[in-house]
């Protein structure tokens, strides 16, 4: 990873081998459920630009600076639902209007939190590279429809378990409403989008409205196809 220079919006790192750009979100202990970002307008900007860069979350320990936990969060998990726009600033700061925003980087669904270092322990460079290339279908999904793709792969995930059911699912149709609220049609979005994530190899459907949950390894086959 190459640095790049100070101030760069919303980019600290480059991959001189891919050319990938990466953003670093870094903290002494554990991040709450939010991430703070920067400005609301830039980061919506952003979200719809193939330039977005992907996101480092690292959590390290003061006064030894090691690192604890890393998280590589892949581009296309970021959609407007987690982005979560702060209050102006007031009339006497400094930059008085000026609109910050936080990532809600826990309604990311899981599949897209890779950890890279877990614990100070470093996870295998090939399982990562397993893991990302498993969301890698994910890449090419429009920002309009991205938004519920992710959040019905989140509420499939809070299920906890591997085998589930349309019914099930349709258990999470207030959760969707609040967050897709143009919508009124949540239940057909609902079957709509687990047909998108059965093509794209993420559940496998078992007929009778059953599904199932494909691991990474399943996922990883079912994209190099």
């Amino acid at each position: 990873m190459n640095a790049l220079k100070n101030n760069k919006p919303v980019a600290d790192l480059q991959c001189p081998h891919c050319h990938n750009v990466f953003e670093l979100k870094s903290h002494n202990g554990p991040f709450g459920s939010v991430i703070t970002d920067g400005a609301y307008d830039t980061m919506m900007a952003r979200l719809a630009d193939d330039h977005n860069p992907h996101l480092f979350v690292m959590e390290y320990r003061r006064p030894e600076y090691m690192v604890e936990n890393l998280w590589l969060i892949p581009k296309y998990f970021f959609t407007p639902e987690i982005i979560i726009k702060r209050k102006p600033l007031g009339q006497n700061a400094r930059r008085a209007g000026w609109t910050g925003c936080n990532i809600a980087w826990k309604n990311i669904p899981s599949k897209g939190i890779i950890p890279v270092i877990s614990q100070q322990e470093v996870i295998d460079s090939q399982l990562v590279c397993e893991r990302v290339s498993a969301t890698a279908a994910l890449a090419a999904t429009k920002i309009n429809s991205r938004g519920w793709l992710m959040d019905v792969l989140y509420c499939v995930e809070q299920l906890g378990r591997e085998q589930f059911s349309l019914q099930d699912v349709y258990g999470y149709t207030d959760y969707l409403q609040e967050r897709h609220q143009d919508n009124h049609n949540v239940q057909p979005k609902i079957r709509q989008q687990l047909q998108i994530l059965r093509d794209k190899g993420y559940v496998e459907f078992l007929g009778r409205g059953e599904y199932r949950l494909r691991d990474e390894k399943g996922m990883v086959e079912k994209s190099v196809l």
